[in-house]
């Protein structure tokens, strides 16, 4: 097992918790073909050298800078991560998160709200979103027959990525406003999505790579399929863990058990 977590600080801090926690398991040794790093970048390269990649990434819900998300040869959606057993969302409540009330296209809100990414991400994968916007604010508009608003990601417009997209005003507040006046959030694959869903609104995602996408529609007509949304969101708990978490090993089980049964196939 190799590690390449030496870019930056939260980088530093993910590689010690994670040393420290498969040193808790003593499973240092384990997996010699495999290679941690932060990011898909990273990941991409190494994954294709023949490497099996333990990616490291943000988390998903609540504060995502206090939560790493650990996955096997993939970013968000294309990872996989190991299976844990139905706690009843015991984890997801600890978070202090919960889910509100669904919220129907019809009479729950004012607007479609198109979400903006930021131009070059990774989980674009090369995608270039601009005629995507377009396309989509024009068919989202007929479809609900509601206005659309285009919300550019903050990150795109700190680096001067201004995108006006026709036919739609542009938001540029906070993402939990927008969200309050949405009857439908439509993304490519954007982590709006996850909010969108734990604010029980309708979503769109267009790209597997989003962790919406178990539950989300998959096109302008598809079905939302909120009866979904509860074991997803308690499921989604144990794709994130604090640093803390990490260090002990309890992160870790998982990953563990599945580099031990490959040692002995």
């Amino acid at each position: 097992m190799q590690f390449y977590l030496t870019s930056g600080q939260h980088q530093i801090k993910a590689g010690a918790a994670i040393k420290a926690g498969f040193e808790r398991h003593g499973a240092l040794q384990l997996g010699p073909n495999v290679a941690v790093c932060w990011g898909w970048r990273k990941g991409r390269i190494l994954r294709a050298a023949g490497r099996d990649v333990l990616l490291l990434e943000r988390g998903y819900m609540g504060d995502r800078y206090s939560y790493t998300s650990i996955a096997w040869n993939g970013l968000n959606g294309l990872g996989q991560f190991p299976d844990y057993p139905p706690d009843g969302g015991k984890r997801f409540r600890s978070m202090g998160l919960a889910l509100a009330p669904l919220r129907y296209i019809h009479g729950g809100g004012q607007y479609v709200l198109l979400v903006g990414q930021v131009p070059g991400d990774m989980s674009l994968r090369g995608a270039n979103l601009l005629p995507w916007y377009k396309h989509t604010a024009a068919q989202a508009a007929a479809q609900f027959g509601l206005p659309v608003a285009f919300r550019p990601h903050p990150h795109a417009l700190a680096r001067g990525h201004g995108q006006n997209i026709p036919g739609c005003r542009t938001d540029t507040g906070p993402l939990s406003d927008a969200l309050s006046g949405a009857a439908v959030v439509v993304t490519y694959n954007s982590n709006a999505a996850v909010d969108a869903l734990l604010a029980g609104v309708w979503t769109v995602c267009h790209d597997a790579g989003s962790m919406a996408w178990p539950v989300a529609a998959q096109s302008l007509d598809g079905v939302c399929h909120y009866e979904r949304r509860e074991p997803w969101a308690h499921e989604l708990a144990f794709k994130q863990w604090t640093l803390g978490e990490i260090a002990s090993g309890e992160a870790l089980v998982g990953i563990v058990d599945e580099l031990r049964r490959s040692e002995v196939a």
